[in-house]
């Protein structure tokens, strides 16, 4: 009987870890979890009542009218409307919305998709427009911001170790903040890959104070450790990125004198402030404004937005090669499965070596062991 009951189990257990891999591998999502997630999108909480009268609003809301069929495939429609990603080269809401409040205000609002339609018609219109589908809303509103040509979507990946200049949009105190705050900053420059944006200036990101020490005796200063976790792409993806060593050698590069170094990460202000201005006293600050840079975790696919006609020009030092990482002043080489990055700059080359180790070598001050 013992062994009946082993095998029983044994068996659920195994088809208990099929169907987890299964949903895992196809990265799918329940019916409650799809109209939870849009609803959150576009009104920023989770709607009352019973589901399928959720459905039926938000249909009527978004689409202009409730439709009929299976209540999956619905759900399914108008998630894939929202936030989906179309076959057929279309934007879904939340990419449209996105690449209008970029074209407009260089940022990408974090509030309700319903807000920021009726505060993007106030802007462009003088007032929101009370009748029509939000769809149709937003169609009007992408036309009037691309009237002199035209966007579409385009499925690109952002290469692993891409470099992304990010910017600081509130201070940051070891005095006022506190281990665990979230720590508010966007992308500072529009990026591509080839000619397809997919993190457009203004872009939010995401990352918490990992860590304060305090200022100490024997006029040790304080320090602040920040973990940047991800930034927001136009359609909705969460890119990973970290501050690894290309990312530190390119702030490094670009800060020169003007740099400091808090919690290990450079930083760098406005043209003509010197590093000392970070530091005042035992306390550490980093103000609003400053930019450092950080880059992606992984390989991270992108259905970003092409633009044609009005003359549009894509900016050489913002385009990301599919196959390599190339910013201005640098230039990053693959070879072997290892990088060599060259920072034209200051003449520093810095190198990851196969125990994944660097070496920084400088042309005036030697390697930094040597120092």
């Amino acid at each position: 009987m013992k062994k009946i009951v082993s095998l029983m189990l044994s068996c659920v257990l195994c088809l208990a870890m099929g169907a987890t891999a299964f949903a895992e591998e196809s990265g799918s999502q329940t019916v409650a979890d799809k109209l939870q997630s849009v609803e959150k999108f576009m009104y920023g909480t989770e709607q009352a009542g019973a589901l399928v009268s959720r459905l039926d609003n938000l249909e009527k809301d978004v689409l202009g009218q409730q439709t009929s069929g299976a209540v999956m495939s619905r759900v399914d429609n108008v998630y894939n409307a929202i936030k989906g990603v179309p076959s057929d080269g279309s934007l879904s809401i939340a990419t449209k919305l996105n690449a209008v409040e970029w074209q407009f205000a260089d940022r990408m609002s974090t509030e309700p998709a319903k807000t920021r339609i009726e505060t993007l018609e106030q802007i462009m219109n003088g007032a929101p427009n009370t009748t029509g589908s939000l769809l149709g809303r937003i169609n009007s509103l992408t036309s009037t911001a691309f009237a002199s040509g035209s966007i579409t979507g385009n499925k690109v990946v952002l290469p692993k170790d891409s470099l992304l200049k990010v910017k600081f949009m509130s201070d940051i105190s070891s005095k006022a903040n506190q281990m665990g705050e979230q720590i508010d900053f966007v992308v500072d420059d529009n990026v591509y890959v080839g000619e397809t944006l997919v993190l457009p200036k203004g872009a939010k990101g995401y990352g918490t104070i990992k860590k304060i020490v305090p200022a100490r005796s024997f006029g040790r200063d304080a320090r602040i450790d920040l973990d940047f976790s991800h930034v927001i792409a136009i359609d909705g993806t969460k890119v990973p990125v970290y501050v690894g060593e290309l990312a530190k050698q390119e702030a490094k590069t670009v800060a020169g004198a003007a740099g400091a170094s808090i919690g290990g990460m450079i930083i760098f202000g406005p043209i003509g402030v010197v590093g000392g201005a970070f530091v005042k006293g035992q306390s550490v600050t980093i103000p609003a404004g400053t930019n450092t840079f950080v880059q992606v975790t992984k390989d991270t696919e992108v259905n970003g937005i092409i633009q044609s006609g009005g003359g549009v020009v894509v900016p050489k030092e913002n385009v990301i090669a599919p196959a390599a990482v190339n910013q201005s002043n640098t230039t990053t080489v693959v070879k072997n499965n290892k990088t060599t990055k060259a920072a034209k700059a200051n003449n520093a080359v810095t190198t990851v070596n196969e125990d994944n180790t660097t070496t920084t070598v400088n042309a005036e001050h030697g390697t930094d062991d040597e120092k």
